[in-house]
């Protein structure tokens, strides 16, 4: 009898401590909630085989209505993870070859690929964003004109300058939405039926995600959900769902206890109900890169088969983020203490620390700290070969290249036995060598940059963003261009402002008129972009035409200043600015910056 009452007693003890372990975390996540003005979010752990679900805070600030644990949502780039699981699925039942090459799959489709000989592009290089082709553009994002049924091709068929392959496929990771859209339209070639209705019933079902989609829907309207919580932007502004081109890359409406589902046959050898589901050999290398340059040279970091390997706040674990229009999501692995969590937040807001949760989610989990790789007395003998500018190549957007070469590269410079990451946006770090090439920041604990070299050419990478050593003469060269430029435009601005109060703007001979006129013309779509709504950025209307005939008259007037100077043969100081900005503008026409045409 004893033993009975003593187990009793066990299953008593450790129920009280359980529940107060949940309460501690449910007080934690409340307070973060409220301290980052966030509207509220659902979440969940595993932990082994137990599954804890929660909710905090209001599923839609209109109605004040609160949120419950079994409400849906949606949960942005983290949709890539399951797209990916499906992929592996068809490949574990022999309908795909991860390693096929698309065009063996998809002949109606191309990718313009200088390396297409030896290196096309399969479906591995889509799942692993190494396909080289760019994240996406302004009108597959920002726009109100896809509907639920857009077909995918229209993707990539639009503008068939999407499909332009930039580095050897295989070889560099760079975060690519329409990639992953790719994927959903081999998904439909392989099954011959809507990707959507083909993962709900041959993947969400096996793993009992009852509750889950990949269909769209919505708060209201046609495809109206009543579980689904609002989105929400800063100060409670509500924003509904709404159709998206790129939909394979983030259309998915879950739950919290699915999201845990998903987590633990993601944590499990791949078998369901005694039967193989996918196979485990893949399952494991899910976050595990082993295509990339700087796993070759080293690194273990990267992005595979729809997550990331993560090195954050002592532990080391596999990750996506994800958001979307009026949402944001984590989902959290770390495989060898099976355990993970996930949280999404029916608020997208740009100032939020959602770092925060990550941290608190680390810490009641209790998740083993590995210990640090130590540094190194020294660093490696041809360091001095990798010190100057560094530009990041590939970039995610090709229409803001000019713009992250100017504001996104790097300096790497030597001092003392650390090695200096400088650059404008971000706050300068040291790295400290671990062995080799390999060097750690000073929060990690494993290697978290490679330093090595392409053709010759010196290289940096973290296995998500590489660095290729650049000119500091050409770097030099661009914020010269660019400082000419800005001085050009603000001394036409205060010389035309001068002759206009003087009334000698318009006089026949006056050389900036134009010059002056096409500057203030650039102020004109401004109360029409601010009247427009930020979800039609990408879609042809009238504020976005405005944007691209201004911007693209500048260079126009200049030349037109420039002519008026030589019929005149006269030279008079303002032509010295009027050249500041012409030069400018030829380098912008150049990095296809103007004409600003966002629709393209």
């Amino acid at each position: 009898m004893i033993k009975p009452i003593t187990l009793l007693l066990c299953v008593f003890v450790s129920n009280i401590l359980f529940a107060q372990e949940n309460s501690t975390l449910d007080e934690a996540l409340k307070k973060a909630i409220a301290s980052e003005n966030l509207t509220g979010a659902v979440w969940s752990t595993i932990n082994d085989d137990t599954i804890t679900t929660g909710a905090i805070g209001v599923k839609n600030a209109d109605t004040n209505d609160f949120l419950e644990t079994n409400d849906r949502v949606l949960i942005g780039s983290v949709t890539k993870t399951l797209i990916a699981t499906g992929i592996l699925r068809l490949s574990s039942q022999g309908k795909l070859d991860i390693d096929s090459p698309i065009y063996k799959i998809l002949s109606n489709i191309a990718f313009d690929n200088p390396w297409k000989e030896n290196n096309p592009v399969t479906v591995r290089d889509l799942l692993n964003h190494t396909s080289g082709i760019e994240d996406s553009r302004f009108w597959q994002v920002f726009s109100t004109q896809s509907i639920s049924t857009t077909p995918l091709e229209y993707l990539f068929t639009k503008n068939p300058a999407v499909l332009n392959v930039r580095t050897i496929p295989g070889s560099r990771f760079s975060y690519s939405n329409m990639g992953y859209s790719f994927l959903g339209l081999i998904i439909e070639k392989i099954t011959q039926e809507p990707y959507e209705n083909y993962l709900d019933k041959n993947l969400l079902g096996p793993l009992g995600m009852e509750s889950s989609t990949f269909q769209f829907t919505t708060q209201k309207g046609e495809h109206m959900d009543h579980r689904l919580a609002m989105g929400h932007f800063e100060n409670g502004i509500t924003q509904e769902n709404i159709p998206m081109f790129l939909r394979p890359a983030g259309q998915f409406t879950t739950t919290a206890k699915d999201m845990a589902l998903f987590a633990k046959f993601l944590l499990s050898d791949g078998v369901i109900n005694g039967k193989p589901f996918i196979d485990k050999e893949l399952l494991n290398q899910m976050g595990n890169p082993t295509s990339t340059e700087s796993y070759k040279n080293g690194l273990k970091s990267g992005y595979q088969f729809g997550l990331s390997y993560r090195d954050r706040y002592g532990v080391v674990g596999k990750f996506h983020r994800g958001n979307t229009i009026g949402y944001r999501a984590t989902f959290y692995l770390f495989p060898e203490q099976k355990k993970g969590f996930f949280i999404s937040y029916n608020t997208d807001s740009e100032t939020a620390n959602y770092e925060k949760f990550n941290t608190i989610f680390t810490n009641h989990l209790g998740i083993n700290t590995p210990e640090k790789i130590k540094k190194k007395d020294s660093l490696p003998p041809n360091i001095e070969e990798f010190e100057g500018y560094y530009k990041m190549n590939p970039v995610r957007f090709k229409m803001f290249a000019y713009l992250d070469l100017l504001f996104n590269s790097i300096q790497l410079k030597q001092e003392s036995n650390e090695f200096l990451v400088k650059s404008i946006q971000q706050e300068t770090y040291p790295l400290l060598p671990v062995g080799d090439n390999l060097f750690r920041k000073k929060d990690r604990v494993k290697p978290s940059h490679v330093f090595y070299k392409n053709d010759n050419t010196p290289m940096f990478s973290d296995g998500l963003v590489t660095y290729e050593k650049v000119s500091s003469f050409y770097l030099g060269l661009l914020w010269l261009s660019l400082i000419l430029g800005l001085v050009g435009i603000i001394y036409i601005l205060f010389r035309g402002f001068y002759l206009l109060f003087r009334k000698q703007l318009f006089k026949q001979n006056q050389i900036i008129t134009l010059p002056f006129l096409s500057i203030l013309g650039l102020l004109i779509p401004f109360p029409f972009l601010l009247n427009q709504s930020f979800l039609n950025l990408g879609d042809f209307t009238f504020a976005n035409v405005l944007l691209a005939i201004s911007t693209g008259f500048l260079p126009l007037a200049m030349l037109l200043g420039i002519r008026k100077i030589w019929r005149n043969k006269t030279f008079k100081i303002d032509v010295i600015g009027v050249l500041f900005i012409l030069q400018w503008t030829v380098i912008l026409i150049y990095w296809s910056v103007i004409p600003f045409r966002l629709w393209i």
